[in-house]
């Protein structure tokens, strides 16, 4: 069956959202439709492409620099051809994108999962037989917050009392840090931190806190809801070198977990983890989510 293959814009929202919310049952996929379909990732744009049976939308692929950000088809419109139309229209913007190699979902800075869920093996296997090749697995930590005894605002202040006792200030980021806190963030840590934070901060409040020293310096800071916005994520978090073991860390991420809680969350996910230890001895641990990252040459496409 021939589909219609076409680029997706704003007025398509509705119909995505519908395709995601059918065809993505690991992954909260058409809350954060607008941010996956159209928001660029630290440097590169989106570019989203609808396949549609007689007008309607039936499936979706999201492409952006190297990566394969989304690929979506609606459960009763597969195996006829249309996931494998739209894995080629974001390969050849992969390639057109001066990349060799086409990667899934793991993109810095805008990515709806740190892979594809391990669970969905039928995905992976879909994938595989399309040439990718698996090249790493990710892990997501999930705190549960509703009744957490670690996660109340007596403790953030008491861990906010603690830094000050030891020379820091701990507080939400006010727009006058914005700046200074970016250029920290960049020469400590690169990558797409820069831009995941940039976005916690537009939000009102902003969703970053900051350990600042009795002279006005980044020394550490967190945030959420920088991506997957609205989702209650946490992360990117770090302490500069020189700050480390002072408890800057813990205080931010309760600081954090004490927003997520207000916005009306039972639950936060962590994405990307690095110390595991940390967080259990910080907050608890009710669980983790594994992802596998898969990858196909483009040489020959």
């Amino acid at each position: 069956m021939a589909f219609e293959l076409r680029p997706l814009g704003p007025a398509d929202l509705p119909a995505a959202r519908d395709v995601l919310a059918a065809a993505c049952p690991f992954d909260r996929a058409a809350d954060v439709a607008e941010e996956k379909l159209f928001a660029p990732g630290a440097g590169a744009p989106a570019a989203a492409w609808g396949a549609l049976d007689r007008g309607a939308l039936i499936g979706l692929a999201v492409a952006s620099g190297r990566w394969l950000r989304l690929l979506a088809v609606a459960p009763g419109a597969r195996r006829r051809g249309a996931g494998t139309l739209l894995l080629t229209a974001a390969e050849r913007a992969v390639a057109a994108a001066g990349a060799g190699r086409a990667r899934t979902l793991d993109q810095p800075g805008n990515y709806l999962a740190p892979g594809v869920d391990l669970r969905n093996q039928e995905a992976i296997a879909w994938l595989e037989r399309r040439g990718y090749r698996r090249i790493r697995e990710n892990e997501n930590l999930l705190i549960d917050l509703a009744g957490n005894p670690r996660v109340t605002a007596a403790r953030r202040d008491e861990l906010a009392a603690r830094a000050a006792a030891v020379g820091y200030q701990v507080r939400r980021a006010r727009p006058p840090d914005r700046a200074p806190l970016l250029d920290a963030i960049d020469r400590a840590f690169g990558r797409a931190w820069p831009h995941e934070v940039a976005r916690a901060l537009d939000h009102t409040p902003a969703t970053v806190h900051v350990a600042l020293t009795g002279a006005g310096e980044v020394a550490a800071f967190a945030a959420h809801d920088g991506n997957n916005r609205g989702l209650g994520w946490f992360g990117p978090t770090g302490t500069l070198e020189p700050h480390r073991g002072r408890g800057l860390g813990e205080a931010l991420l309760i600081a954090c977990l004490v927003d997520v809680v207000g916005a009306g969350h039972a639950t936060c996910e962590v994405a990307w983890i690095g110390p595991r230890r940390f967080y259990e001895r910080a907050a608890g641990v009710a669980g983790a989510r594994r992802f596998l990252v898969l990858e196909k040459e483009l040489t020959n496409s």
